[in-house]
């Protein structure tokens, strides 16, 4: 089920000097933006919006989570010790892809040879058959969790004295999202301190984050009802939608944002689609 958020903006952008002090934010200010703030809109967090008229653009940045925990977390350092990553990474491949398949049709097969050659009650069948498929379940899972390991491991690695599984992060990341009417884009800084040498490192990346704007081919733009002055399909989308896509191993999250105008008040509206698939 899509979950919809939606958050209005002035239509207008505001023009600023640039000998103005910047905003909130401590950032020097491009003559022809406008600023606001989109409580709760992305990832559940505070956002503060630029939008350039010019060139059609919007910046969005907030706040994000720190990597969350994940079982294997605290023998991780025994298991790149013993293993290496690179044999943690394979396993994560073969518990992940190869192993279930392969269990789930061994099950069936087992199955079907005691049905044929022994005659066992259906139950039985249906036991062995329910085994193997939670058995492939439970290899998938393992998997991720080796997967977490390696990239723990090159995560907490300090960079300058080499110790690792010495850093933790002691901020919140911040996540930038650029939007134009041709490309979108999704950044993320997190922040990391050695326990080890006290060396504290922003790191900028994707993490694997799949963007693009939506609507391919032939645009056409939808219309909604205006908030602000109260016409029907008065707002009309201005450029195509950002789509973004957090991949996982058993489902996807897809995050859609659309850009809204009014074409008789000039109010405008940011709304935000998630779907979980």
């Amino acid at each position: 089920m899509a979950e919809v958020s939606a958050y209005s903006v002035s239509g207008h952008s505001k023009s600023k000097n640039k000998s103005e002090n910047s905003s909130a934010s401590n950032s020097n200010v491009h003559s022809n933006a406008s600023h606001s703030s989109a409580p709760d809109l992305f990832q559940g967090s505070s956002s503060n919006i630029e939008f350039y008229s010019a060139s059609n653009m919007h910046i969005v940045t907030y706040r994000g989570e720190y990597k969350s925990d994940f079982f294997l977390k605290r023998i991780a350092p025994s298991l790149v010790s013993n293993f290496g990553e690179e044999r943690v990474s394979a396993s994560s491949e073969l518990f992940s892809y190869m192993f279930p398949p392969l269990l789930v049709m061994f099950s069936f097969l087992f199955s079907g040879f005691l049905s044929s050659n022994l005659g066992v009650p259906l139950w039985v069948d249906t036991f062995i058959v329910t085994f193997g498929i939670a058995l492939g379940v439970l290899s998938v899972a393992l998997g991720e969790q080796f997967s977490r390991v390696a990239d723990y491991h090159r995560d907490a690695r300090c960079r300058a004295c080499c110790e690792p599984f010495a850093c933790e992060e002691f901020e919140k990341p911040d996540v930038k999202e650029l939007s134009t009417p041709h490309s979108y884009s999704v950044k993320i800084t997190r922040y990391w301190k050695c326990k080890n040498c006290g060396h504290e490192e922003a790191r900028t990346g994707s993490e694997g984050i799949v963007t693009c704007k939506g609507d391919p081919g032939v645009f056409t733009p939808r219309k909604i009802s205006c908030r602000a002055c109260g016409k029907n399909a008065a707002c009309e989308e201005f450029k195509r939608p950002d789509v973004k896509e957090i991949k996982q191993k058993f489902w996807a999250l897809i995050t859609t944002t659309r850009y809204y105008r009014c074409k008789h008040c000039g109010q405008e509206d940011i709304k935000v689609e998630k779907q979980r698939i």
